[in-house]
């Protein structure tokens, strides 16, 4: 999925997690030439409640940026992009992996 995000704006997604995954991954990247900040919370259960809530953190410091879980339960799990500056192109992309 591709999106946009304004300053300070946070979205929130809901995935579904199959049974038998060895790992959740999340990589979020911007489109070539463009900028802006954001960072990446991954939480399984409920939605991430930053700072402290969150399974998994990573930012646009180095790109792609890659969130990873080992052995996801199997239910709901939430990714939340949150824009530190206007970012005008962000793709996310959620893979549950058997490996």
């Amino acid at each position: 999925m591709t999106t946009g995000l304004n300053q300070l704006s946070r979205t929130v997604y809901e995935v579904d997690v199959p049974a038998g995954k060895k790992r959740l991954q999340v990589t979020a990247t911007r489109a070539a030439g463009q900028s802006g900040q954001f960072k990446l919370y991954v939480r399984q259960g409920s939605a991430p409640a930053v700072p402290s809530a969150v399974d998994c953190t990573a930012d646009s410091t180095t790109l792609p940026a890659v969130c990873s879980i080992v052995d996801p339960v199997a239910d709901k799990a939430y990714v939340m992009v949150e824009a530190v500056s206007n970012v005008s192109s962000l793709s996310l992309r959620v893979d549950a992996l058997t490996k």
